[in-house]
């Protein structure tokens, strides 16, 4: 019996081991329409490419007075929020170098730009004003923390904030759409502060119109 006792007990350990791992498994990530790249990975878009906004914006003015209440995510269809239509952004070229050292960070579940990034919004704010055909995407960002739709949502929330930041400065409303992607690109893998506060952020994306003539 003793040595079937000590059989029994590793094939428990085992089973158990197995388990465990499962419940460690990958979340199930959210496609988001209109963009690529792989989750878990930074986005897919690079210098040159053309970017597909939203059919429509994803969500309201960020107080709820004009479309959808942005802590519920849900679309306005009638694009009241000001964001520049689907229409108006085909096409554009997206160039994530131009504002690649003005991302913006946020505090642990918070959507206020804080003081050491008025500067970079700042940045891009001269930026756009010299350069009035072009237009800018800004992507939300959330650490792994919380429910996926919770940080979708706060994403969503942040890239507002840095939208609001922008228009304050007179960036024309029509020239700023803003996407969230969750927790599901991180800029860091890795599951402690350090990567934490990096992946909490706002990403700025340049768009300009496509050479005359089209791409080549």
């Amino acid at each position: 019996m003793k040595p079937f006792s000590k059989l029994g007990s590793l094939a428990l350990v085992v089973i158990l081991s197995l388990a465990a791992g499962c419940k460690k498994g990958q979340k199930n990530y959210t496609p988001l329409p209109g963009y690529s790249g792989t989750p878990g990975a930074s986005s897919g878009l690079g210098k040159g490419q053309p970017i597909l906004p939203p059919a429509r914006p994803l969500t309201g003015d960020g107080a709820g007075a004009n479309g959808a209440d942005a802590a519920t995510g849900v679309n306005n269809p009638d694009g009241a929020n000001g964001q520049p239509s689907r229409e108006e952004i085909e096409g554009m070229l997206a160039d994530r170098e131009q504002f690649k050292a003005n991302t913006v960070y946020f505090d642990y579940d918070k959507s206020a730009v804080k003081a050491d990034g008025k500067a970079n919004v700042q940045a891009v704010a001269s930026y756009l004003k010299a350069h009035s055909d072009n237009k800018v995407a800004i992507e939300g960002h959330c650490d792994e923390r919380g429910t996926e739709e919770y940080n979708r949502s706060l994403g969503e929330r942040r890239a507002l904030s840095a939208r609001d930041a922008l228009i304050a400065l007179g960036i024309g409303a029509d020239r700023v759409v803003t996407r969230s992607f969750g927790e599901d690109k991180p800029a860091e893998l890795g599951h402690d502060e350090a990567a934490w506060g990096k992946n909490r952020r706002g990403e700025f994306i340049l768009l300009t119109p496509p050479p005359a003539g089209g791409l080549r």
